[in-house]
């Protein structure tokens, strides 16, 4: 380390940097600081990039260009410094003061925020953690199979006033103002009352209706409507848009509900019996509700083990942290075309409000993320080449855009953060898996990590190398993607 330099702890995970820089070093740095303010500013008489210091000087102060100056030298110097120790910043280092000596040097303090660790893994094994017990599996079934029946039944005419869960055929017209709705054009379109697929109001007025009947009613738009980018943008999909809708009901039918039995399993969905079609179901259900629990317990195990995590994260950590959240929040906004005083009106909430959500979210997000970390370093936990492919590979079938996804590889995806995540979820797993899940009144409940989840852990059972380890993974990832499109077959 520089011997002119001094490191001093100043709190948790922050050191106090000291350090001079000379008086004809600072000069250098204004000159060059200097030379670059004057193509900034316009300076009768000169060039840009050409006015002597002491014109620029007096034009934006002295201060600021020495404070330019010091921007230069310092992130500079302080990278120098820790280079010779094991200090990595967090976040930018901050200046503390500035001390002219009798030199002419200045004495410097910067405050390095590192990021925070943990000196042990907690120790979880035997904690209780209380999770929601599974309904019970053979109502589910139960309803399933009516949703099933519901589902595949066929429509009858009959000759009566409409019913919820009734399909009316209808014909429809909606003006907005002068403006008719294109999209809301229907001639003998099915629609089935009570499924708020247009609007609550249009569904009751729906009901005890006719074949032959006709009616006009003053409703909202729908939610879904995209709006008119010629009517403004007050049109369409907002809740305070209303439009003039006419319909004519032509004809309404019922569901003619089939009886549950081996004839209608084998004939809907290729069983060979309704007992069959129940095992199965009772089978998925299974899996359904154990991982339902088991992303349960994980939730709970890390809210827990954060609430008791005996942690002071820096405060120029918190900030930064807090700010990205607010700037990934502000980008949403944008995408979504939503103004920020919009978001606040919609959300109730006030700037400051907002600020202290996100800030405590910030907190609990670094602590999350501080302790899987512990946990990844203690367990030697690693995630292999192979599977970050096998990850990528399955993101991309879920995701049904290939194109869009090939796209992504081309641009170059972020393996590592992709792997950091992966390692995130394995350590969060581990701690889920030290404790023992129990229900409301205390009593022990069977939550098993799902298959992947103790592949993990589970050398044996880990997914097969790919053929060369040392290849490169995105691009055996983009072949692999290119050969497994329909598109290219």
């Amino acid at each position: 380390m520089n011997s002119e330099a001094v490191l001093a702890d100043a709190g948790p995970f922050e050191k106090m940097v000291t350090f001079e820089i000379s008086s004809a070093e600072l000069e250098q740095a204004m000159n060059r600081a200097s030379r670059r303010i004057s193509r900034e500013v316009n300076i009768r008489g000169f060039r840009p990039g050409r006015a002597p210091r002491r014109l620029v000087e007096r034009r934006v102060g002295t201060d600021r260009v020495r404070g330019d100056a010091l921007d230069d030298l310092v992130p500079v110097r302080v990278g120098q410094i820790l280079a010779q120790t094991e200090i990595v910043p967090a976040v930018p280092s901050l200046l503390e003061s500035v001390t002219d000596t009798a030199n002419g040097a200045v004495k410097l303090e910067v405050r390095v925020t590192t990021w925070p660790r943990l000196e042990s893994v907690p120790d979880y094994r035997g904690r209780r953690i209380e999770v929601q017990p599974p309904p019970p599996i053979s109502e589910e079934v139960t309803a399933r199979l009516e949703q099933l029946r519901h589902m595949y039944a066929p429509l009858q005419t009959v000759h009566r006033a409409s019913e919820e869960g009734d399909f009316v055929m209808i014909d429809m017209t909606v003006m907005e103002g002068d403006r008719l709705i294109e999209s809301l054009a229907l001639d003998g379109f099915s629609y089935e009352v009570g499924a708020e697929r247009l609007t609550a109001e249009i569904d009751e007025s729906l009901l005890n209706r006719k074949a032959g009947d006709r009616f006009e009613i003053v409703a909202p738009l729908p939610g879904w409507l995209p709006s008119d980018p010629q009517a403004g943008e007050d049109s369409g999909g907002p809740a305070s848009a209303m439009g003039l809708y006419r319909i004519r009901v032509v004809e309404v039918q019922s569901r003619s509900l089939p009886d549950l039995d081996d004839e209608w399993a084998s004939e809907y969905t290729g069983h060979d019996s309704l007992e069959e079609l129940r095992e199965e179901m009772s089978g998925e259900l299974e899996e359904e509700h154990n991982a339902a629990q088991w992303e349960e317990l994980v939730g709970e195990t890390m809210k827990e083990a954060i609430s008791e995590l005996d942690l002071q994260i820096p405060e120029r950590l918190e900030t930064a942290q807090t700010e990205l959240l607010l700037r990934n929040q502000l980008a949403s906004l944008e995408r979504h075309k939503l103004d920020y005083p919009t978001f606040l009106e919609r959300t109730g909430l006030e700037h400051e409000q907002l600020i202290r959500v996100l800030r405590e979210r910030a907190v609990t997000g670094l602590k999350e993320q501080i302790l899987a970390e512990s946990v990844i370093a203690a367990q030697n936990l690693v995630v292999e080449d192979a599977e970050v492919m096998e990850a990528l590979r399955a993101v991309a079938q879920e995701s049904g855009d290939s194109e869009r996804f090939r796209q992504a590889i081309d641009q170059g995806v972020d393996l590592e953060r992709f792997r950091s995540d992966m390692l995130t979820d394995r350590a969060q797993a581990f701690l889920a898996m030290q404790v023992q899940p129990v229900d409301d009144r205390g009593e022990p409940v069977a939550v098993q990590p799902p298959a992947q989840v103790k592949a993990w852990f589970d050398p044996v059972s880990k997914p097969e190398q790919i053929p060369n380890p040392g290849a490169d993974v995105s691009e055996a990832l983009y072949e692999a993607e290119v050969i497994d499109d329909p598109y290219f077959d």
